[in-house]
C-alpha cells in the first residue's frame, strides 16, 4: 500500500472526507425542504413527493456494489472525480428544476454519482492508508464526518430553506463538488494500470443493480403501502429471484463482479451483517427522534435541526474514542460496547412522553445513542476493509455501503411499519397512540441492538492477514 507524507495525507483525508459528508448530507438535508418543493413544483401528493428522497437512496443502494467494482477495474481517482463532476451537475439540476419530472430524474443521477464518490473514495482511503493505526485514526475522521453529516443535513436544509429557499439545499453542493474534483489529480496518486484484471461482469452488473434497487424500492414502498400490497410483493420477490440470479451467475463467470473469495476472508461476512444491523437501528432512531421532536415536543424545523448537534457531536467523539480503542482491544469488543451504548439510549428514549422536555427526556438517550454509532461505525468500517487485498478494496467498499443503505432501508420501512402498526392498535386518543408508536419503534431498536452486541461478541474474532 502507499505510504503518504503525513501532511499530503492529511489533505488526501480532508479530500475524502469532504466528498463523503457531502453525499451523506444529500440523504437528509432535503427533508426540511419537501414542503417548500412540493409548494413550488406541484406534486400531486405526499406519495410522489417522497420520491425525491426515495430515488436518491434507490440508485445510491443499487449501484454502489458496481460502482465498487468499476473503481477497482479502471481506477479509483478516475471513478472518484468523475462521480463529483457528475455530483455537481446533478445538484444543479436539482437546484433549476421547474417540474418534479426534471427533480426526480436529476436526484436518481445523484445517487448514482453518490455510489461512484463513496465506493472510489473508501477504496482509496483503504489503500493510501496503511492497515493498522494510520488507517484506524484515517477511518476514525471517516466515521465522524459520515455521522456528524447526517445530522447537520437537517439544520442546513432548515437554515437554507428558510434564508435562501429550497433550490439552495442543492445549489450548496456546486463549490465543494467543483473543488474536489480539481483537487483530486493533484493530491490523489494517479491510479495504476493493470492493478485488477478481468473486464466488467455485464450480466452480473445487471442482476445485482436491479435486484438491489428493487429490494431498497420495495422496502420503501412497502413502508408507505404495506407490505403485504400485490405491487410491493411483486417487487420484493423479483429482488430475490434477481439476486439468486446473480449469485449463479457469479459462480460460473471466469472474472466476476464479486469474486466470493472475499467473504472467506475472517470478519467480513460477520462486519457486513452487523452493519446492516447498525444502519437498521440508527436510520429508525433518527426517524423517531425527528418526528417525536417536531410532533410531542412541537419543535420547529429549525429548531428539530439544532437538537440533532449534541448527537453529531458524539458521533465525532465516538469515532475518535473507536478508533484508538479497535488498537488495543479488537473490532469486536468496539462493536460490541457501541451496540451497547446504543441499547441503553434507545431504552431511554422510550420514556418520552406528551409533558416531556427536550433536555430531560430527550438528550441524554439521543446523545448516548450517537456515542454508540461512533463507536460501532468505525470499528465496523475497519473490520470490512481488514485483510483484504488491495486490488479487491473497491468491491469491500462497495458491499460495506451496500449494506449500510440496506440497513437504512429496513430501519425506516420494517421498524417504522411495525411501530405504526403499534401505534393504531394502543388505546387513548391521537396524541398517546402516536407516543405509543414512538416508544415501541425505541424498543425495538434497543432489543435489535443488544442481540447485535451479543453476535458481535461471538462472531467477531481477531482477524488474521489471510486473503481471499
Amino acid at each position: 500500500m502507499t505510504k503518504l507524507f503525513k501532511r499530503r495525507a492529511d489533505l488526501v483525508l480532508v479530500l475524502l472526507c469532504l466528498a463523503q459528508f457531502m453525499v451523506i448530507l444529500d440523504t437528509t438535508i432535503v427533508n426540511v425542504a419537501l414542503p417548500s418543493i412540493s409548494a413550488d413544483l406541484g406534486f400531486g401528493s405526499d406519495a410522489d413527493l417522497q420520491y425525491v428522497i426515495s430515488l436518491y437512496a434507490l440508485t445510491f443502494g443499487g449501484v454502489l456494489i458496481l460502482a465498487g467494482r468499476v473503481a477497482d477495474l479502471v481506477g479509483r481517482r478516475r471513478v472518484f472525480a468523475a462521480g463529483m463532476l457528475m455530483f455537481a451537475a446533478a445538484s444543479l439540476a436539482c437546484g433549476l428544476a421547474s417540474n418534479p419530472a426534471v427533480l426526480l430524474a436529476a436526484r436518481a443521477a445523484q445517487g448514482v454519482a453518490s455510489a461512484m464518490v463513496s465506493a472510489a473514495a473508501l477504496a482509496l482511503l483503504t489503500t493510501l492508508f496503511t492497515e493498522g493505526s494510520a488507517r484506524n485514526r484515517a477511518l476514525g475522521v471517516w466515521g465522524a464526518v459520515g455521522g456528524a453529516a447526517g445530522a447537520c443535513g437537517l439544520l442546513l436544509g432548515g437554515v437554507l430553506t428558510h434564508a435562501l429557499g429550497w433550490p439552495w439545499v442543492f445549489f450548496i453542493n456546486l463549490p465543494v463538488g467543483v473543488m474536489v474534483a480539481v483537487a483530486a489529480p493533484r493530491l490523489l496518486p494517479a491510479d495504476r494500470r493493470g492493478a485488477t484484471t478481468g473486464g466488467l461482469d455485464l450480466p452480473g452488473a445487471v442482476t445485482v443493480t436491479a435486484g438491489l434497487a428493487l429490494l431498497i424500492f420495495g422496502l420503501t414502498r412497502g413502508e408507505q403501502e404495506g407490505f403485504l400490497t400485490p405491487p410491493v410483493l411483486s417487487m420484493l420477490a423479483a429482488a430475490i429471484a434477481l439476486l439468486v440470479a446473480f449469485i449463479v451467475i457469479e459462480r460460473h463467470r471466469r472474472a466476476p463482479l464479486v469474486d466470493f473469495r472475499i467473504f472467506r476472508v475472517p470478519g467480513i461476512v460477520a462486519a457486513n451483517t452487523v452493519a446492516v444491523l447498525l444502519t437498521t437501528i440508527v436510520a429508525s432512531n433518527l426517524f423517531f427522534t425527528t418526528l417525536s421532536v417536531q410532533q410531542i415536543l412541537r419543535f420547529s424545523p429549525l429548531e428539530t435541526g439544532l437538537a440533532f448537534l449534541p448527537n453529531s457531536v458524539l458521533v465525532i467523539v465516538g469515532s475518535a474514542w473507536g478508533s484508538r480503542l479497535v488498537g488495543r482491544t479488537g473490532p469486536g469488543t468496539v462493536i460490541a460496547g457501541g451496540f451497547a451504548v446504543l441499547t441503553i439510549g434507545s431504552l431511554l428514549l422510550t420514556g418520552i412522553s406528551e409533558a416531556g422536555h427536550y433536555v430531560r427526556d430527550v438528550l441524554p438517550g439521543f446523545a448516548l445513542t450517537g456515542f454508540g454509532l461512533g463507536l460501532a461505525f468505525v470499528a465496523i468500517t475497519i473490520a470490512a476493509t481488514r485483510g483484504i487485498d488491495g486490488r479487491d478494496q473497491g468491491l469491500a467498499s462497495g458491499l460495506l455501503n451496500t449494506a449500510q443503505q440496506i440497513g437504512f432501508g429496513v430501519g425506516i420501512a420494517v421498524v417504522a411499519a411495525a411501530a405504526a402498526s403499534y401505534a393504531d392498535s394502543a388505546h387513548g386518543g391521537p396524541g398517546e397512540r402516536l407516543i405509543a408508536g414512538y416508544s415501541a419503534g425505541y424498543l425495538i431498536d434497543a432489543i435489535l441492538a443488544a442481540v447485535t452486541a451479543i453476535m458481535a461478541v461471538v462472531l467477531m474474532h481477531p482477524p488474521t492477514r489471510n486473503q481471499p
